[in-house]
């Protein structure tokens, strides 16, 4: 007996300074904050701007997703934008089916799909893309229909690619 509880306190010992070793590495964090818009899209190689007239936090995210972070009023807004299918909203949980309208995008139009949910406040989520890259607006509160469609349409006209080229 006293041979297993010397070796479980060796296997304590062990594991704490294990530990210890581990908490004393550095973490590289997968956000980095950029200067503005046009260093974003510098570094990305496609546009990721807030609407026009507002001031957002520019962000790179694990070196592949863009991120612009504003606020409209009482609405936070995060802007997404990769070069992927996959989701980039950031929110895991249960939303509404998707529906889609045509909205127009600088010189052009895009598909944007739309969907919600009432949970933690609600969200409205706004997807489209522009050739390979997917654009994912959320807006975080109660934003009413004219609201939100005033705040896609600023992303929209910001991010288009007419203006880009």
């Amino acid at each position: 007996m006293e041979t297993m509880l010397r070796r479980l306190s060796l296997l304590l010992a062990l594991l704490i300074a294990l530990a210890g070793c581990a908490a004393a590495e550095e973490v590289p964090n997968p956000r980095v904050e950029m200067a503005d818009a046009s260093e974003l899209e510098a570094a990305l190689g496609f546009p990721v701007n807030a609407p026009e007239g507002v001031d957002a936090v520019y962000t790179v995210i694990g070196g592949s997703t863009g991120e612009a972070a504003f606020d409209v009023g009482d609405i936070a807004c995060t802007l997404r934008a990769a070069r992927t299918q996959d989701d980039i909203s950031g929110l895991f949980m249960e939303m509404s089916e998707p529906t889609e309208e045509e909205r127009a995008a600088g010189e052009g139009v895009v598909s944007v799909a739309f969907r919600s949910t009432e949970e933690n406040g609600g969200y409205d989520v706004y997807t489209w893309f522009v050739d390979d890259v997917q654009y994912c607006l959320v807006l975080h509160g109660e934003a009413s229909v004219m609201t939100a469609g005033e705040i896609l349409d600023g992303v929209l006209a910001a991010c288009a690619p007419a203006q880009h080229e």
